[in-house]
């Protein structure tokens, strides 16, 4: 009768420790979803920041091609004023 006795304590404690358990598994489920949507909005601004990044690397490197073309054009002509400079009779030169 003891053993009986001991026996219904020991599933009464088991039943209360599955009880705990299944809550504490919905709990950490919970947890876990709200994780995973946070983790998913963060991929989301990691990829719209390299969208950004991306385009601000664009814009740098036109106007890197811009000012690289202004350079080649004010060496033009000053290459071009200095042969005409040279050219000139002595009397016209600065």
């Amino acid at each position: 009768m003891e053993k009986l006795e001991l026996l219904a304590q020991r599933i009464d404690s088991l039943i209360q420790e599955l009880g705990r358990l299944r809550g504490d598994n919905a709990r950490l489920n919970g947890e876990v979803k709200n994780l995973s949507e946070e983790v998913e909005l963060g991929k989301m601004e990691a990829e719209e920041l390299q969208k950004q990044i991306s385009a601000g690397d664009a814009a740098r490197n036109e106007a890197c091609s811009r000012v690289d073309a202004l350079i080649e054009r004010i060496q033009a002509a000053l290459a071009s004023s200095e042969t005409a400079q040279d050219s000139a009779p002595e009397d016209q030169k600065f």
